[in-house]
């Protein structure tokens, strides 16, 4: 249940609904209090409204049209730059953009005023002796509030579009889901599971990506069947209706409708990959960003550099923690669930495969540099995947670089960084 919850929490907080319908229920019950609490003192406070109950709602009118036209104006800048951003840098990323909590809140806070300005516009006719000047000067506050946020928010945009910027916030995201689910006590990582796709298989009655799976869920079914359960799939895979996405063992516990109902109701499955389990989500954010920025109609190496140089940092972070929990044990020390998990081999390759295919020579001898740096802070269990993408990039060099200065460049900083790698003391893995 919380899995799903988490699911649901994800898609809410990407939309651009939630916080600003939040914001304008805010405006509305601001509206009511201001409304309601009478400060008719004519010109004794200067900062307050001290107009008469015939100008109130006049002021209010001139404020409403203004509001609604910087809405407007608000909506449209935002479209457009969601627009450029599709184009430029691939419409997976238009998510980085509408969970921006301050593109968000600024179209909340435009909507809002609107809101509030017509409730009290509404309020305002009334006796000629009541004038609600706290409501009005609020409103006035209010949009001299989103005046200022205006300007703002389109340097925010103007610098949020930026794909240097785009790049590092993607790639912060990486780093926080390596930190959420790659843990750092290696004391408590069980041995790599070895699947053997035995036991009494349990089908997906639809298909589309898994987004997460309640692996606590599927634990307590198992120990209430005493029965253990492999999963053939994780989250971030594509799957088709009908496919076999479990074993469970003995084929006999198979027949308990609750452990098979459990281990089918664990399974979160929607129409796009999510991060809230999928390590690999953020990795390929970043590499469409390189693969826009190598296509011939952009053909922007320094962009796809820049993809390289983040991906490149966490890495390292992967390097420094333990993989992902593959084994849920009992109380007893029983193992009740094995599940597949991204290995640093398969993060590589999303990494770097299809950059390297794409590659321009700048690229390919910057790909070698960042992995010959890895390589020289990499163990026993991180060094083989290095060493075979740098053979990849290399080979792809080989291939593609017509000129013979660049390929001997790349060919000496390939040597160098399998030289330093060897070179360097043997390192324990740390796990």
């Amino acid at each position: 249940m919380i899995t799903r919850l988490l699911t649901i929490w994800a898609s809410v907080h990407a939309s651009l609904w939630a916080l600003p319908l939040a914001i304008v229920a805010g405006a509305g019950v601001l509206a009511y209090a201001a409304l309601n609490i009478d400060l008719n003192v004519g010109g004794s406070a200067w900062f307050l409204f001290n107009g008469d109950s015939n100008q109130a709602p006049q002021f209010l009118s001139s404020l409403v049209t203004a509001m609604i036209t910087m809405a407007t104006l608000v909506v449209s800048i935002t479209m457009v730059v969601l627009t450029l951003a599709a184009q430029q840098l691939g419409p997976r990323l238009i998510r980085n953009f509408m969970s921006d909590r301050r593109t968000q809140g600024t179209l909340g806070l435009f909507v809002g005023t609107v809101v509030y300005l017509l409730l009290v516009l509404r309020g305002a006719y009334g006796p000629e002796d009541s004038v609600p000047n706290l409501a009005v000067t609020g409103g006035t506050v209010l949009v001299l509030i989103c005046v200022v946020t205006l300007v703002l928010f389109v340097h925010h945009l103007a610098y949020s579009i930026i794909a240097d910027n785009v790049i590092d916030r993607v790639g912060a995201r990486l780093d926080a889901d390596v930190i959420r689910m790659m843990p750092t006590d290696a004391t408590e990582q069980p041995e790599e599971p070895k699947l053997k796709q035995q036991g009494a298989p349990v089908h997906l009655s639809h298909g589309g990506y898994v987004q997460a799976i309640d692996y606590d869920g599927i634990v307590a079914a198992a120990c209430a069947a005493d029965a253990h359960v492999e999963l053939a799939i994780r989250p971030g895979q594509h799957a088709l209706p009908g496919r076999v996405f479990a074993y469970i063992t003995p084929k006999k516990a198979a027949e308990n409708d609750g452990l098979c109902q459990a281990v089918v109701g664990a399974m979160v499955i929607g129409r796009e990959r999510t991060s809230v389990q999928d390590i690999e989500f953020s990795v390929r954010q970043l590499v469409e960003i390189a693969l826009r920025a190598l296509s011939p109609g952009i053909n922007d190496p320094d962009t796809a550099n820049a993809v390289v140089d983040r991906m490149t940092l966490s890495l390292g972070l992967i390097m420094t923690r333990s993989p992902a929990k593959s084994v849920w044990r009992d109380g007893g020390g029983k193992t009740r669930l094995v599940t597949p998990v991204s290995t640093f081999e398969g993060i590589c390759d999303a990494a770097f495969n299809q950059i390297r295919q794409q590659a321009l020579p700048a690229v390919l001898i910057r790909m070698a540099d960042n992995i010959g740096q890895l390589l020289e802070q990499a163990d026993d269990l991180h060094r083989p995947a290095l060493e075979k993408h740098l053979k990849l990039v290399l080979d792809a060099g080989k291939r593609s670089i017509p000129a013979e200065e660049d390929l001997k460049d790349l060919e000496a900083r390939a040597a160098k960084a399998l030289a330093q790698a060897g070179s360097g003391e043997p390192k324990r893995a740390n796990r």
